[in-house]
């Protein structure tokens, strides 16, 4: 049973989630590894994951669940969705039949209330969050740059579709994707897998950022990170390369080394309403910008996030793409402070990246 506390002394909501102790681990110190024999994300191991929730086909169109006795599909799937079974939030059932508006409540399926609950000078919450796995391939995939480009069109599709529903959610305030790819990623499984979690509550990260991006727009009459994407392409030095649709840069404040973001050009273009062919090409340049970096660096553990406004504050901010390698550690200084240290500057691997 997870636990939603608040710290008023710094703003900040923490999920205590004792169950998140019991995922599989493949990453351990050496002496302790022990290889899983069963990939449960690998097709026809299906029945290790629970149930199928959505599933692609290579054509990007969806497929109807058809498990066998033993759980496992026989359809030649290439993307897969199923519930976090090692959610961080309580649970919640059935959120596509609430984001669909389910006129009965649904069995099983916990009321929604808002409100904090004092807990002494505490206060805590038991609000449910939905969270989801979304897997990229039925093959054994170590990294997104390992993706085929069928499987990178579908992966975007699946992204988009999912991000759609938890917007329609009436328990998720925010929804962060993100994939976490080897060990000093956090990754608990080789084989890669996006994450989509929905919040119930707005962290002040979140209010803050959202805040910034107003009073920057009341001020200059664009958001805030096309200001910055503007000023960046004027500079140069930070500029990858540019496509159709995208930008990809090593932002001017980066606080890791080779942090990289995919920034939209157009501002008005919404990830969750975006055309097929501008999924695509934020999909392929996914891919290139991990293929950079792990050539650039030795094939590092990452972390790939997508940034997006809370729902029902998107339409003013300007959602990205941000990568970083894990080179480096956040120590007592970056802990203590919030002020991070960066041994490379974002010139530098930019210049590198570009090569």
């Amino acid at each position: 049973m997870s636990d939603l506390r608040f710290d008023p002394v710094s703003g900040h909501w923490t999920v205590i989630a004792g169950n998140r102790n019991d995922r599989p681990v493949e990453f351990l110190p050496l002496e302790r590894v022990q290889k899983r024999l069963i990939c449960p994300f690998c097709g026809g191991n299906e029945q290790e994951t629970p149930p199928t929730k959505m599933m692609y086909a290579s054509d990007g169109s969806q497929m109807e669940s058809s498990p066998d006795e033993n759980g496992n599909e026989h359809d030649r799937w290439s993307s897969r969705v199923v519930p976090n079974k090692y959610s961080a939030f309580c649970e919640l059932k059935n959120f596509d039949e609430r984001a669909a508006g389910a006129e009965e409540p649904l069995e099983g399926v916990p009321e929604v209330s808002t409100s904090k609950v004092a807990h002494g000078p505490y206060f805590r919450s038991a609000l449910p969050g939905p969270q989801e796995i979304i897997i990229p391939s039925r093959r054994h995939i170590l990294s997104m740059s390992s993706l085929y480009d069928d499987e990178l069109k579908v992966l975007f599709r699946a992204n988009q579709d999912r991000l759609q529903s938890m917007r329609d959610c009436e328990t998720a305030k925010h929804a962060m994707l993100f994939m976490n790819c080897r060990s000093e990623a956090g990754a608990s499984l080789e084989h890669i897998h996006l994450q989509l979690i929905g919040s119930p509550v707005v962290s002040e990260h979140l209010k803050r950022r959202v805040e910034r991006n107003r009073l920057h727009l009341d001020t200059h009459k664009e958001s805030l990170m096309a200001s910055l994407l503007k000023w960046e392409i004027e500079q140069e030095s930070r500029i990858i390369y540019q496509a159709k649709y995208f930008t990809v840069v090593c932002p001017f404040a980066s606080r890791f080394p080779f942090q990289v973001w995919i920034v939209p050009n157009d501002p008005s273009v919404s990830f969750l309403e975006a055309d097929e062919d501008v999924r695509d090409e934020l999909a392929f340049m996914s891919r290139d910008v991990i293929r950079r970096l792990e050539e650039a660096l030795d094939s590092p553990s990452y972390n790939f996030l997508m940034h997006m406004a809370p729902f029902g504050q998107m339409a003013a901010d300007h959602w990205y793409l941000e990568f970083f390698p894990r080179t480096t550690r956040a120590a007592g200084f970056e802990l203590g402070t919030d002020i991070w240290v960066n041994p490379i500057a974002p010139e530098l691997a930019a210049k590198r990246l570009r090569s």
